[in-house]
């Protein structure tokens, strides 16, 4: 089913573009898109009444042509909108003729908006835009905002496929604002949990979560355990993508506790999928194992090739990181043989990149060479189809317009008039489609062209942010360093002027001792006090000094035992104090020791540092 297919319910479009952002392993991805896919629409075909349509349609037999017909011609069309999209137009059409010749401008705005809602499911998104846009101004004139709101999700979406990421938020904040307004809580938390995935998309996950919980509470709100368990798995993938494993399998282990409690095996699956895929990244590659072997035998259960497949190569993948290469190589080998027979180039080229790297693995590389080729191949065959598509998909349309205005040419055969008639307007017809899809394809290269240089404009901004935040770090950090450095410096001196204090303490102390010599006693008690003032003062205001050097100055001392390993503690006490610019007079004050004893000191270091003269050690210490 393709992701178009999901826009008549809110639910099943948020979480396609949810699950299109995630870029790792994209055929993957893609196949768990699917899987999310069937599962809610499986839901939400079990809630629709098919007994009730039946009636339906047999009442229409009878009714006269009024409101209520064509109401009741949009209800029909409406449910075979997901589900049969042929049937659901022939319904579509009828009630917008209907409504058109009875003047009921509310009937006409629905049918065009049904109608695009279709033509999306047919993956015309052209047409489908066209028939929304038909249906905007009629639904603004009529004050419908429930339905306005679910027109700016469907536009939303739109802008949302063809990257036009920037468009697609508005759009959907209008549409949450106008579901909030009319009361649609469905509504209210699709549109929310898109502009999540949008986030993601643009590797923004952190918006994008505070998107999804709010997205998660309404469904809370509203007792919808399998929408909750939906939003939980795209939380962990939000997760996921900011590398937040451990978070990540938190709501992936939730959102499965759920879905196991509806013994629906498909969106278990699923889950028992996503959680081998996060394993795998946690390096838990043994759980990892046994949650892709679970997978494999749900989808045999539900005959599902395409996620038997991806769950193989996955398991393979995981068999080689514990070391059973051979065992893992049988496994993608039975992988590429059911892609090749789905003829899915997606697969195929998964398949054959898996095959390498276990080729690499094991050394064989040859081997490895052999499908990296094969790999390159089919993914360039896979962005050629990509382009043929494109091509003839225009095509396609051009032969459907041609088509339609021959048999209009039978039909006017009858007279020259007609003829002449049908011709013309096969020519307008003709002439304004190429205009149209020339225009198309400009806006399309103009839209690619401008996103390209927000996107320059946007890295260049943040570039220069980045550049400009190292700066202020940068300058932060020196100042920080010379405040720092000017407290250290304020110590010492206050170390100095303390040591100076003491010293005239001790001299005063001296003279007195010399005042009475007689006294024997006195004399050796006043040297025992200078003794004691002079070592508790030497070594007290070295400690604190020295921690304040070492917090500040943290690598000083292990680079200067790098250029000189055999200095003493002496001559590194004399080297720190250096690095502060303090003089030889300084210096000697606060070590409590003689100026000669400094500068013999400061020889030695510059001899052992090979320090040619007295002016270049300061410097040179200032920069260790």
């Amino acid at each position: 089913m393709h992701p178009a297919s999901l826009v008549q319910f809110p639910d099943l479009h948020y979480l396609s573009m949810f699950f299109l952002q995630m870029n790792i392993l994209s055929p993957v991805k893609s196949w768990l898109l699917s899987i999310f896919i069937v599962f809610i629409v499986c839901t939400v075909s079990r809630a629709g009444n098919a007994e009730q349509i039946i009636i339906l349609e047999q009442k229409l037999t009878g009714m006269p042509d009024d409101t209520l017909r064509v109401n009741l011609l949009l209800k029909i069309g409406k449910y075979y909108c997901s589900r049969e999209n042929d049937k659901a137009l022939l319904y579509l059409q009828q009630s917008l003729t209907l409504a058109t010749e009875l003047g009921y401008a509310g009937g006409i705005a629905k049918s065009f908006l049904w109608q695009g809602r279709v033509y999306y499911y047919k993956d015309e998104y052209q047409l489908s835009e066209t028939y929304l846009s038909k249906a905007k101004d009629l639904l603004i004139k009529e004050g419908d905002s429930a339905n306005l709101a679910f027109y700016y999700f469907a536009t939303g979406s739109l802008h949302d496929l063809n990257g036009n990421y920037i468009v697609a938020i508005d759009e959907y904040q209008d549409a949450v604002r106008l579901a909030g307004n009319s009361g649609d809580e469905s509504l209210k938390s699709a549109a929310l949990a898109s502009l999540g995935a949008i986030y993601n998309r643009l590797e923004e996950p952190g918006n994008a979560l505070l998107y999804l919980h709010e997205a998660l509470q309404i469904r809370e709100k509203t007792g919808d355990p399998l929408g909750v368990a939906t939003i939980l798995t795209c939380i962990g993938a939000s997760y996921e993508e900011k590398q937040m494993l451990d978070s990540a399998l938190h709501y992936y282990l939730k959102g499965y506790e759920i879905r196991i409690a509806s013994e629906d095996i498909r969106p278990v699956a699923s889950s028992v999928y996503s959680l081998g895929t996060i394993y795998n990244k946690m390096n838990r590659f043994e759980d990892a194992i046994l949650a892709f072997e679970k997978a494999i035998v749900y989808y045999n259960e539900l005959d599902e090739q395409t996620g038997w497949c991806n769950a193989t190569l996955q398991l393979a993948r995981s068999l080689n990181s514990t070391g059973q290469n051979a065992q893992a190589t049988e496994k993608a080998m039975e992988a590429l043989a059911v892609a090749e027979k789905l003829k899915n180039n997606s697969l195929i080229s998964e398949a054959y990149e898996t095959l390498s790297s276990l080729a690499a693995s094991a050394g064989e590389f040859e081997e490895a060479y052999r499908y990296n080729v094969l790999h390159k191949k089919v993914s360039d065959i896979l962005y050629s189809q990509k382009k043929e598509n494109a091509i003839k998909e225009i095509e396609a349309r051009f032969r459907l317009q041609s088509m339609r205005g021959e048999m209009e040419n039978l039909r006017l055969t009858s007279t020259a008039q007609r003829r002449n008639i049908l011709l013309l307007t096969i020519s307008i017809v003709t002439l304004i489609t190429l205009l149209i899809l020339i225009f198309l394809l400009y806006r399309l290269k103009s839209q690619a062209h401008n996103r390209q240089k927000r996107l320059f404009e946007q890295d260049i901004i943040i570039r220069q942010q980045s550049e400009a935040l190292k700066e202020k770090e940068k300058i932060i950090l020196q100042e920080q360093l010379e405040t720092q450095n000017r407290e250290l410096a304020a110590k010492a001196l206050e170390i100095l002027r303390i040591n100076e204090t003491l010293g005239h303490i001790i001299t005063r102390l001296e003279e007195l001792s010399r005042i009475q010599p007689g006294n024997p006693m006195v004399e050796k008690e006043i040297n025992h006090i200078v003794r004691e003032i002079e070592l508790h003062t030497q070594h007290n205001s070295w400690q604190e000094f020295d921690t304040i050097f070492k917090n500040i100055h943290n690598k000083f001392y292990e680079k200067l035992l790098e250029k000189c390993p055999d200095l003493t503690a002496s001559e590194i006490k004399i080297a720190a104090l250096l690095k502060l610019n303090l003089s030889t007079k300084e210096i000697a004050s606060i070590t409590m020791k003689s100026e000669e004893g400094i500068k013999s000191t400061r020889y030695r270091l510059r001899k052992k540092l090979n320090i040619s003269s007295d002016e270049n050690l300061i410097p040179f210490l200032m920069q260790l």
